[in-house]
């Protein structure tokens, strides 16, 4: 699991969130690159000799892309992984405020998170809820 982002008691949602931020930009950068070097080869600019050219430039823009679109899913996914783990840490039960305060996540990410956690079958509503709290949701053991 990612070592760096949860720790033994607590999540580091500094690093968490530096990591996504990083890949996101990563992947920007990457995909305008790529199309760069792409359309570049498409047209002759004769006063900026580039060494990508033909069959190189294909590759190195494609391959550019292709890292870039990887590093922009990667950032923009859901962090299950990271709330699996935060779920377990705690050995108890979780609402949705408790995720947006621990991950510092907003409410609809929250309420995502949970919703693919219960599809996936990692969490399960608990069976003793007040009426008039927060919805709990406990981890399947």
């Amino acid at each position: 699991m990612n070592a760096h982002i949860v720790t033994m008691n607590t999540f580091n949602h500094q690093s968490f969130h530096r990591r996504r931020k990083l890949l996101k930009l990563a992947g920007l950068v990457l995909v305008l690159l790529g199309l760069f070097t792409i359309l570049d080869m498409m047209g002759e600019i004769p006063q900026v000799p580039t060494p990508f050219r033909g069959f190189r430039a294909i590759f190195a823009g494609t391959g550019m892309l292709l890292f870039g679109l990887l590093a922009l899913y990667q950032g923009y996914k859901l962090p299950l992984e990271e709330a699996i783990e935060l779920v377990h840490q705690r050995g108890r039960g979780i609402t949705e405020s408790e995720l947006v305060h621990e991950m510092r996540v907003d409410r609809i990410t929250a309420r995502r998170i949970v919703e693919a956690l219960v599809q996936k079958g990692f969490l399960r509503r608990a069976a003793d809820q007040s009426s008039g709290t927060e919805e709990v949701f406990e981890p399947v053991r």
